[in-house]
């Protein structure tokens, strides 16, 4: 519950908005301004309406929508109408009184939204709302306020933006919840969509953890191949190392060792141990790996950190791994999994990637930039969990997404001059002996799959 109150406040912004710009916009004015006009308040304040049954029994049916998208799996897709979040307003915020016939109308380039203030003489009004996502964070632009169809005068405006972003501190909010990450608002003619993922990382849906299983019990089960690398990258001799030079370590729940008890198999480790045999020399090992951690949320804590660590260390190996928890989630939905080819997933999937392009270039570009001139830098590719190796549809519909994904990393690598390590191609047609998908609902990889993930990073730097 606690997500759901904190996320409900993306859509609460707009009746907060209202009474701001209400207040402000009318004879609130000399207010603003710091002066006290006694008796305004009371003119303007009446009883406040009571929401009919219809508009409340909308609002909860778009609250339980709301509930089951944020709580049921990590990424989340959520639509609302004109109507919807209307009703959401109307019943859940408390105007106390001031404004009537509450109205939101959601355009292509931003939300308007209309009502009458409420006292001896009703006077309508209106605001236009511009609403943007950048790299997580929500930003809010009141662009205009209108009272009986007469705009207010600019420096009103400008007094009342400061109010929207001191009350309406969404972005806060939901840093405070840890609930949610925003990758696209679309605002179209009479509907808005919110795409995004919890901050818990990428899980997958119940039904598409059982469909998977039900596949392999039809094909009667699945080989477990040979393991490759556990001559070159075997377990490695610690999880974190004092020293001087330091092997900096960034990534999701792939560098945290997710998926496995201990964490020297996990793939960190092992790179570690296997750096400091073909350097000929002791490493430091700093691992900042964070679980669930993606393009959005990267940037802000762990990215300062390894920034902290390059400009105060002497860094000569760097790794990262990202953008599984940008994508996996989504594709791991219900959507996904039952109408690949439908209007819901093609969302999902493009504001995904396309979230992730613009944020995981500029964070590459940051690292190069403070990075030690000669060291190395590393940067992986996502495998596909859902690759077990049956030749079912879905499988080559999810490799297709993560080699579009890869597209992106590979591009940006280059572009900074980093060397790629790919498992993806070893790892393909073995999810389900080499991650914790089948036995636990997990797509992490287990001790044998860390291994491969060590051995292309080793791979990589060898040619």
């Amino acid at each position: 519950m606690l997500r759901f109150l904190n996320f409900k406040c993306l859509f609460a912004f707009l009746a907060v908005a209202v009474i701001v710009v209400v207040a402000a916009g009318a004879l609130y004015v000399a207010a603003v301004a710091g002066v006290n006009i006694p008796g305004i308040d009371a003119a303007l304040r009446v009883d406040p309406e009571t929401p009919s049954p219809e508009v409340l029994a909308r609002s909860e049916r778009v609250e339980a929508s709301i509930r089951e998208a944020i709580e049921d799996n990590s990424a989340f897709y959520i639509e609302l109408t004109d109507q919807d979040l209307t009703a959401l307003l109307v019943a859940n915020v408390d105007t106390e009184g001031r404004v009537h016939k509450l109205a939101v109308e959601i355009r292509p380039d931003d939300v308007k939204v209309s009502g009458q203030l409420a006292g001896r003489i009703g006077v309508g009004f209106s605001g236009v709302i511009g609403l943007t996502v950048d790299r997580g964070e929500v930003a809010i632009e009141l662009k205009s306020v209108n009272l009986s169809g007469l705009p207010t005068p600019g420096f009103v405006n400008d007094e009342i933006q400061p109010l929207i972003d001191e009350v309406l501190d969404i972005n806060e909010r939901l840093r405070e919840s840890g609930a949610t990450q925003i990758q696209s608002v679309e605002l179209r003619d009479g509907s808005l969509i919110i795409i995004g993922v919890q901050a818990a990382g990428a899980t997958v849906a119940d039904s598409t953890v059982a469909a998977l299983q039900d596949a392999v019990s039809g094909a009667g089960g699945l080989t477990a191949p040979a393991t490759p690398g556990a001559d070159i990258v075997p377990p490695g001799r610690t999880a974190s190392e004092a020293g001087s030079p330091v092997y900096l370590a960034l990534g999701d729940s792939l560098a945290a060792n997710v998926g496995v008890d201990d964490p020297l198999t996990g793939y960190v480790s092992r790179f570690h141990r296997y750096l400091e045999g073909q350097r000929g020399e002791t490493l430091g090992l700093i691992n900042l790996g964070i679980s669930g951690e993606s393009s959005v949320s990267i940037q802000n804590g762990q990215l300062q950190q390894a920034l902290d660590v390059l400009r105060g260390q002497q860094v000569a190996v760097l790794s990262i791994d990202l953008g599984a928890n940008d994508l996996l989630s989504h594709l791991g939905a219900g959507a996904c999994r039952t109408d690949p080819q439908g209007a819901e997933c093609s969302r999902r999937l493009e504001a995904a990637t396309g979230a992730f392009e613009a944020n995981f270039e500029g964070i590459l570009s940051q690292l190069k930039s403070a990075l030690p001139q000669g060291a190395e830098f590393y940067v992986m590719t996502a495998y596909n969990p859902f690759d077990l190796g049956l030749g079912i549809p879905f499988e080559e519909f999810s490799s297709g997404v993560i080699s579009d994904l890869n597209a992106i990393i590979v591009s940006a690598a280059g572009g900074v001059g980093a060397t790629v390590a790919d498992p993806f191609d070893d790892m393909a047609g073995n999810a389900g002996a080499w991650t914790n998908l089948l036995t636990g609902s997990d797509i992490h990889p287990n001790s044998d799959g860390y291994q491969v993930l060590a051995l292309s990073l080793a791979e990589a730097r060898d040619q």
